[in-house]
């Protein structure tokens, strides 16, 4: 997911395209007029991530476990690889013992190893890290006090679903079962290009204190609009 590169025309070429149980993935790469190249994944014809616009994606992973008392030993879940730009920042948090990457297309699996590679700093080849091809609603329901920190950047957003079939992820039952699936304390971080009042509300049904959080100040930095994360800690 990400910002929209401004003010610069852009060439596309498809690279790659694969199934998965959402759609059809496609991998694009841009070139832009001033010489810059990039890539972009799509499901189903929607835009989904690309190596732009990636500032929140990152922080996501500091944020949430700036609110985590746990420091040692931190089992982390992620959900949704797109370039591996949360993976990479969670792998670089202190106290990281793990990884756990969920993501349902085997396709994104492959590109992270070779055209993101370099986006993610090899993060797939960390050997904290582990790859599970999986539904990401599927696997929370069977990881019950599993993880510390759990960081889902799915589609694009509750308010921006590339596909209907993650929707199950933003209600209430759906924000139980990624809680249930921490320990106590852990914390959950959803990522949203947006303030989003219904999910906000779902949210704080479940966890009555959990935060909004701004990144504006974060992508004014590195020339970015900011985006919103949820976090919420498990009692």
């Amino acid at each position: 997911m990400g910002a929209t590169l401004r003010n610069v025309q852009l060439t596309y070429e498809d690279v790659d395209r694969g199934d998965t149980p959402l759609g059809e993935v496609t991998l694009r790469r841009y070139a832009t007029d001033d010489g810059r190249i990039g890539y972009e994944i799509r499901l189903g014809g929607n835009f989904l991530m690309a190596t732009h616009g990636h500032h929140s994606e990152s922080a996501m992973a500091r944020l949430a476990w700036d609110r985590l008392a746990r420091r040692e030993a931190i089992s982390v879940l992620v959900g949704g690889l797109g370039a591996g730009y949360t993976l990479r920042a969670a792998l670089d948090l202190p106290g990281v013992r793990s990884v756990t990457v969920v993501e349902i297309a085997p396709k994104v699996v492959e590109w992270g190893r070779t055209w993101f590679r370099e986006t993610n700093g090899g993060a797939l080849d960390d050997p904290r890290a582990r790859v599970v091809v999986a539904d990401l609603a599927e696997h929370l329901g069977m990881s019950k006090d599993a993880y510390d920190l759990a960081l889902l950047d799915v589609d694009n957003g509750p308010g921006w679903l590339a596909a209907q079939g993650n929707e199950r992820l933003y209600t209430a039952d759906g924000i139980r079962e990624a809680i249930a699936a921490l320990r106590p304390g852990g914390v959950l971080a959803v990522w949203s290009p947006s303030p989003n009042d219904v999910f906000r509300a779902r949210f704080r049904e479940v966890l009555p204190l959990a935060e909004e959080v701004s990144t504006d100040a974060i992508g004014r930095e590195v020339g970015e609009p900011g985006d919103v994360v949820y976090l919420g800690v498990r009692p």
